[in-house]
C-alpha cells in the first residue's frame, strides 16, 4: 500500500512538474533588457556618480554666496587683559576699575559671548568660478557615463539574446537533421537486411548520423550555456525556464543610417561627450591654479554680545570691515600648475586614445558588416539549393538510383547552410547593433529600433 502511495505522489509530482515546464513563459527582448537594466550594478553606479558630481556642483557653486555662523561661548579669567576687555565689552567699566591694584591683580570675572559672524568673499582670485565651471563638466561628464553604461547593458543584452535565438535555431536545425537521418536509416536498414543496400554505405550513412547527433548535443550544451548566460544577466534563479519566440521571418541586410561613422561618433557617442567634459574640467583646473596669483577680497561682518550674567542687559558690539590677502610669494603655485597641465595633457592623450579606437572598431565592424550583406544572398541561396537537392535524391533513393551516403552528404550539406544561414542572419543583426552603438546612434530611437528588428528579424 505504501508502494503504491509512494508512485501516486512521483507521478503527480512529475505531471506537475511536466505541466510547469510546459507553460513556461515567454521571454521577449523588450522583456529581457528591462530586466537587465534593473539588475545591472553598472547603471546602479553611474547614477550614484551623477548623484556625485550634482553634490559636488553645489559645493563648487557655494562660493559665490556668504556664509553665516551663530556662535556662543563662556569664560572665566583673571588675568589683566581679559578682564579689561571683558569689562569694556560688557559695557560695565567704571572709574574705579581704573586703579592701579585694580588694572594689575582684578578680581576674575565671568563672560557670556553670543554672536552672529558673516563671511562674504567678494573676490577669490576666480576660485569659486573656475570651480564651478570644472563640475558643471564634470555633472556632464557623469550623465554621458550613464547614457554610455545604458548602451553598453543594450548591446550586451542584445548580443546574448541574439546568439540564444541564433543558437536555438540551429538546433531546430540540427534536431530535424537528426530525425530524417534517423527515418533514412530506418529504412536503410530494411533494405540491407533484403541485400538492397551495401553494408558499407549502411554504416557509412551512420557514422553520417553520428555527426548529425554530435552537432545536436553540442548545439544542446550551447543553449543551455546561454540560457544560465541569460539569467544571470537578467538577475533571475538559475534554473529559471522561459521560451524565446523564434522568429520566421527572413533577415534581409539593413543599412546603417550614416555617412561618415567616426565624425558621427565623436559628435554623439556619450563616452566622446564625457572625455570631451572632462578635457574642459582639466582646463579649468589649469586656469584655477594660475589664477592664485590674484588677490583675494573679503566682505566681514560681526555682531556680538557680551554680559556677566544671562540676567544682564550686556553690551553690543558690531564689527564691518573687507579684508584683502595678496600672495606675493607662494612657493606651491608652480606645482599646482605642473599639476593641472599635466592631468590635462593625460586628459587630451585619452581623447586622442578614444579616437583610434573608434576608428579601428568602426572599420573592422563596417568590413564585417558589408562581408555579412555582401554573403548573406549567397549563402540563403545555398540553403535553398541544399533543402532541394534533398528533395531530389528522396525518390532517387527511394528508386535504387541513389545510395544512403548520397542522401545523408545531402543531408550533411542541408544542415551546413541552414545552420550557416542562421548563424549569418542574427550575425547581421547584431554586427549592425555594433554600428550604431560605435557610432553613437544607439540612442532612444536606435534601441527601438534595433529592438523592433530583433523580434522581425531586421
Amino acid at each position: 500500500m505504501r508502494i503504491r502511495s509512494f508512485c501516486l505522489m512521483l507521478v503527480t509530482i512529475l505531471a506537475a512538474a511536466g505541466a510547469q515546464a510546459a507553460e513556461a513563459p515567454s521571454l521577449a527582448f523588450d522583456q529581457f533588457y528591462q530586466q537587465v537594466v534593473e539588475h545591472n550594478p553598472g547603471l546602479r553606479s553611474a547614477a550614484a556618480e551623477v548623484e556625485l558630481s550634482w553634490a559636488r556642483k553645489m559645493q563648487a557653486s557655494a562660493g559665490f554666496w556668504p556664509s553665516l555662523s551663530v556662535t556662543a561661548g563662556f569664560s572665566e579669567s583673571d588675568d589683566p587683559v581679559n578682564v579689561f576687555g571683558m569689562l569694556l565689552r560688557q559695557e560695565r567699566f567704571s572709574q574705579s576699575d581704573f586703579e592701579l591694584n585694580r588694572l594689575n591683580t582684578p578680581r576674575h570675572q565671568r563672560d557670556l559671548q553670543g554672536g552672529v559672524h558673516l563671511r562674504w568673499p567678494l573676490f577669490d582670485a576666480m576660485r569659486t568660478v573656475r570651480t564651478a565651471r570644472a563640475a558643471r563638466e564634470q555633472v556632464k561628464a557623469a550623465q554621458a557615463d550613464e547614457k554610455f553604461v545604458v548602451m553598453e547593458a543594450f548591446l550586451l543584452a542584445h548580443d546574448a539574446y541574439s546568439g540564444a535565438l541564433a543558437l536555438e535555431q540551429m538546433l531546430v536545425i540540427a534536431e530535424e537533421a537528426v530525425s530524417a537521418s534517423g527515418e533514412d536509416l530506418k529504412k536503410a536498414q530494411d533494405l540491407k537486411d533484403k541485400g538492397l543496400v551495401l553494408g558499407a554505405d549502411f554504416y557509412a550513412a551512420r557514422v553520417r548520423a553520428g555527426r548529425f547527433s554530435q552537432a545536436r548535443n553540442e548545439l544542446t550544451r550551447q543553449v543551455k550555456s546561454m540560457r544560465l548566460l541569460l539569467n544571470i544577466m537578467r538577475g533571475a534563479p538559475l534554473a529559471s525556464e522561459f521560451t524565446l519566440p523564434l522568429s520566421a521571418g527572413k533577415a534581409e541586410p539593413a543599412g546603417v543610417p550614416a555617412a561618415d561613422l567616426l565624425a558621427q561618433a565623436q559628435e554623439t557617442r556619450p563616452d566622446f561627450v564625457a572625455l570631451a567634459a572632462r578635457v574642459n574640467a582639466r582646463r579649468e583646473e589649469v586656469l584655477r591654479a594660475r589664477d592664485s596669483i590674484l588677490p583675494t577680497v573679503t566682505l566681514t561682518a560681526d555682531g556680538t554680545n557680551n554680559r556677566r550674567d544671562l540676567g544682564d542687559r550686556g553690551g553690543n558690539n558690531a564689527a564691518l570691515g573687507v579684508v584683502a590677502d595678496l600672495p606675493l610669494f607662494d612657493p606651491a603655485r608652480s606645482g599646482r600648475i605642473k599639476e593641472a597641465s599635466a592631468l590635462l595633457e593625460l586628459a587630451l592623450a585619452q581623447q586622442q586614445a578614444l579616437r583610434d579606437t573608434a576608428a579601428s572598431d568602426l572599420a573592422r565592424e563596417n568590413a564585417r558588416y558589408e562581408a555579412l550583406q555582401a554573403n548573406y544572398p549567397v549563402v540563403l541561396a545555398m540553403a535553398e539549393d541544399s533543402a532541394r537537392a534533398v528533395e531530389m535524391l528522396l525518390p532517387l533513393y527511394s528508386e535504387g538510383r541513389k545510395s544512403i551516403t548520397d542522401l545523408e552528404d545531402a543531408r550533411d550539406a542541408r544542415l551546413s547552410a541552414a545552420s550557416a544561414l542562421a548563424e549569418m542572419r542574427w550575425g547581421l543583426i547584431t554586427s549592425r547593433a555594433r554600428l550604431l552603438f560605435l557610432s553613437g546612434q544607439l540612442n532612444a530611437d536606435g534601441i527601438k529600433a534595433v529592438s523592433a528588428g530583433i523580434t522581425n528579424g531586421n
